[in-house]
């Protein structure tokens, strides 16, 4: 997932006069009805939503900004679905177990940028950066770590699968609005689902909040993300 506008040396948005915060609320809310078209009036986006054709794994984040009900915060929000995130938990457990099996040294063996010039211009040197090939690992019952993560992977998601709840996470060190994390219980996220996501997060109090009942387990994916992007193959943007 994409994260946007946040650094470290800046002044966030929070920090900003209350003037300068309602310049930028006006601005974004022009950019939103100008863009009321394609998005539907409720945010705006930098990203083509809703495009024909693309597969329902590819439809699993999205960004996006809205206004605030206070007249001059602007929400710099990223959405994304109880799959992915079900989908990170487990293959960051998986890489955790992975990389805990080996040594430092394996770990900086196969994690080792290689450098190999590829060709000159004039006086500046250009470099070749690759991976090394794979190693496979006694600690890892002779798999690569790749293969072994997955394989992991698939044994966390069958026998100990991680709990998923709604969320709505403030960020507020953002430079351009107040970051908001969301997490919703839906399979793909689509128009409408973004602006069910607003409503209730302005019902809410425009506040932290995670629900305290974990999306069911039936409503979480069977496969892991490796073994569903396999399943679905690559996509082209058309154009």
């Amino acid at each position: 997932m994409i994260r946007r506008r946040k650094h470290s040396r800046f002044t966030p948005f929070t920090a900003l006069s209350k003037h300068r915060q309602r310049d930028a609320f006006v601005q974004l809310r022009w950019k939103i009805l100008g863009d009321a078209p394609t998005y539907g009036g409720l945010f705006t986006s930098d990203l083509v939503l809703d495009e024909p054709g693309r597969p329902d794994i590819y439809r699993q984040w999205f960004d996006f900004m809205f206004l605030g009900l206070d007249g001059r915060s602007v929400w710099n929000a990223s959405i994304i679905t109880g799959n992915l995130q079900f989908w990170d938990r487990v293959q960051n457990l998986a890489a955790e177990r992975t990389n805990a099996r080996l040594s430092k040294t394996e770990l900086e063996e196969e994690f080792r940028w290689q450098f190999s010039p590829a060709f000159h211009v004039g006086r500046q040197k250009y470099f070749r950066v690759t991976r090394p090939e794979p190693s496979r690992h006694a600690a890892l019952e002779g798999l690569t770590v790749r293969e072994y993560e997955e394989r992991t992977a698939s044994e966390i998601l069958r026998d100990t699968p991680p709990e998923i709840h709604e969320t709505f996470r403030l960020d507020r060190s953002y430079r351009y609005g107040i970051g908001l994390e969301i997490v919703v219980a839906s399979p793909t996220i689509d128009r409408t689902v973004i602006e069910d996501a607003i409503r209730r997060f302005r019902e809410l109090g425009e506040t932290d909040w995670q629900n305290p009942n974990p999306i069911p387990r039936d409503h979480l994916p069977l496969q892991t993300e490796a073994d569903a992007m396999a399943a679905t193959g690559p996509y082209m943007p058309p154009g």
